[in-house]
């Protein structure tokens, strides 16, 4: 026994007997009075030493209670953030990832699907609710730093951006849809050098949080060395004047781009991606090779040829690099959005809807500066 611990056991006999003198003892269950005494203070002496680890009286407290002691903090003033950007539209633009006026059609755009609000969300106006959750898809900030932009609680940040990009979800996406027969029969020839190659595919990565309770093989990229998810680009499929016309994300990380391709919806002619006939899609060398994908030749596949067919597959691969890299400028645009451009840290079962939503808002951002800035 230390000293620390004769002293405690000292203070309990000295509060042993001075309770002793003035109360009366209990009705002894021991025959021998001075046993019984014994018993008792080794009782109140195992009870002390429980009561030790117990946790602190403040261990439930939340961390702000903990660290701001008898804290007396200002109220949130909420400020309407849109009312001032509108005043700077760069600001505004590099900040939402879109103009003034572009953001009042999206904005007409949702609102007859904005329904009933909670009690806190009716305190911010719907611009600013609009505002908030294009910062958030462009920027991922995390909520403290939009509760202190926007004034108003984590709490109701949460709620906000939990209820609006839905409501965006339901509103955009319909703007990326695959084209009919007749619309990629008058795509043909845009390219003089391939006038049959009408779109291009590829696919994209997005980090995620370690997995913490499903295997974490399922998520994890060798080739990449992270855990993500796979959002194949033809689920970015872009066409030849690199619209975006199919996407499909969710792929568990361990796929790679050949297999998320056998995945999605068969793509030809009569298909449930009707494509025409003798017309092709641009892929890399990982896809197959199979009719509508055309990928370039293999360093094998040219090696050892007649000088004449070694030049024109050497002359094919450089034009199908120049056209294929449209795809990876569109992916570039997309992953702007930060929420999918860096690492993810909402729920996993939402990233699929939040890349279709990026890239609805992306196509839209490019039809915009289409139409105000044509070539």
């Amino acid at each position: 026994m230390n000293q620390r611990q004769r002293r405690l056991f000292s203070m309990i006999i000295m509060l042993f007997m001075h309770l002793k003198m003035q109360t009366p003892p209990p009705l002894p269950y021991l025959l021998d009075e001075q046993n019984f005494a014994f018993l008792l203070l080794v009782t109140q002496y195992d009870f002390y030493r429980r009561k030790l680890r117990m946790p602190l009286p403040f261990y439930n407290f939340s961390i702000r209670s903990r660290i701001l002691e008898n804290e007396n903090q200002d109220l949130l003033v909420i400020k309407d953030v849109y009312g001032t950007l509108i005043s700077r539209p760069y600001d505004f633009w590099r900040i939402s990832g879109e103009t003034v006026q572009s953001f009042e059609e999206l904005f007409v755009l949702i609102l007859p699907r904005v329904g009933g609000l909670r009690n806190g969300q009716r305190n911010v106006n719907l611009r600013n609710r609009l505002l908030l959750t294009l910062v958030w898809l462009r920027q991922y900030p995390t909520y403290p730093i939009l509760s202190l932009i926007f004034g108003i609680c984590n709490t109701l940040v949460g709620s906000i951006v939990n209820t609006m990009w839905l409501i965006l979800w339901e509103a955009c996406s319909p703007l990326i849809v695959w084209p009919d027969a007749n619309s990629w029969q008058q795509k043909i020839g845009k390219w003089s050098e391939m006038p049959n190659v009408l779109a291009s595919i590829d696919g994209t990565s997005h980090e995620i949080l370690i997995p913490s309770t499903e295997p974490q093989e399922e998520f994890y990229s060798g080739h990449r060395k992270y855990h993500c998810f796979h959002t194949q680009k033809s689920k970015i499929i872009i066409d030849n004047e690199k619209n975006i016309c199919y996407i499909h994300g969710g792929f568990l990380g361990h796929d790679n781009d050949a297999f998320a391709y056998q995945q999605i919806k068969p793509i030809g002619p009569g298909l449930e991606l009707d494509f025409p006939n003798n017309c092709f899609i641009l892929a890399d060398s990982i896809y197959p090779n199979n009719i509508p994908l055309v990928t370039p030749y293999k360093s094998v596949e040219i090696l050892r040829q007649p000088q004449q067919e070694h030049r024109r597959r050497r002359k094919f691969n450089c034009m199908h690099r120049k056209r294929r890299v449209y795809v990876e400028h569109v992916i570039k645009e997309l992953k702007t959005f930060k929420v999918i451009g860096s690492l993810y840290r909402h729920p996993r079962w939402e990233m699929a809807s939040i890349v279709e939503l990026c890239a609805a808002l992306s196509k839209r951002r490019a039809d915009n500066i289409g139409e105000n800035y044509p070539n």
